[in-house]
């Protein structure tokens, strides 16, 4: 990554979700145009935030000493249960849901302030996004970012469980410019793994759009169907209606001609006996 597209990055990830296409493509349109072919295409290859990601950026960059608490709570999380320290556990387990549930509610009012209220299903991304924050530095390294794209799976970001590396090795680790160094590897690992879960997810809403388009389409054509299929069947209980009146006036007239019959005979009888 360049040093020119960290700028243009921040800039175009603290913008209003409906204006980031725009705003990017200018920009790489403008790095083109001054010559510098690599750092436009790296800008042209940034993607839009879903919603979930959009809002966690945002609320990175409104209540960053709040986000930035969950790299601490994250790391005294595993701390605990690499001492296996049951009680701490209990404790930072707790203090987990509180903060991420804190974070959420902040993320939902400034969803609401913008005019656009979290959805269930976006309020379940910010929930999933936070809690994998705290289960992986990565995560949180890359939620603090403000640069997401899609929201965090906490099952991919990594459990409390199953870590082999020594308490000590990883403080070692963990210090100093090859702690940073690692940070910025897993960043950029967080970051193409976010990158392939929001193309996953732009399919995936594309599929849903031909989806709904079809079933819109099929279930026009069910309305269209019903409405001749109720036409026909009132036209048929209509001529079925007229056809008994029809036949009630057939054995009228039938009675009406045996009796004109019966008079006709009656009256030529009368005629021969004079």
């Amino acid at each position: 990554m360049v040093a020119d597209l960290d700028p243009v990055a921040d800039e175009l990830y603290a913008l209003p979700r409906d204006e980031f296409t725009a705003a990017r493509n200018t920009a790489a349109k403008r790095a083109r145009q001054s010559g510098d072919k690599k750092l436009a295409e790296q800008i042209q290859a940034l993607r839009r935030p879903s919603t979930a990601a959009w809002l966690t950026n945002l609320l990175s960059r409104e209540h960053p000493d709040e986000v930035r608490a969950l790299v601490d709570l994250g790391d005294g999380l595993r701390a605990a249960q690499d001492q296996l320290e049951g009680e701490a556990l209990r404790r930072l387990s707790q203090q987990r849901h509180e903060v991420v549930h804190g974070l959420v509610e902040q993320a939902r009012a400034l969803a609401r302030s913008a005019g656009n209220p979290a959805s269930d299903a976006v309020t379940r991304e910010l929930e999933d996004t936070f809690t994998a924050a705290v289960n992986s530095s990565a995560a949180a390294e890359a939620v603090a970012g403000g640069r997401l794209t899609s929201a965090l799976d906490p099952a991919e970001a990594g459990g409390l469980l199953g870590s082999t590396t020594p308490p000590a090795a990883r403080q070692d680790r963990d210090t100093g410019p090859d702690r940073e160094e690692r940070l910025r590897r897993d960043l950029e690992q967080a970051r193409s793994t976010a990158a392939d879960a929001d193309a996953a997810r732009e399919k995936a809403e594309r599929e849903r759009t031909a989806a709904e388009r079809a079933a819109n389409d099929a279930a026009g054509t069910l309305r269209e169907l019903r409405s001749r299929i109720e036409a026909a069947e009132k036209a048929e209980r209509d001529t079925r209606t007229r056809a008994r009146s029809a036949e009630r006036d057939v054995g009228a007239a039938d009675r009406a001609a045996r009796e004109a019959q019966r008079r006709v005979r009656d009256l030529e009888r009368r005629l021969d006996q004079h």
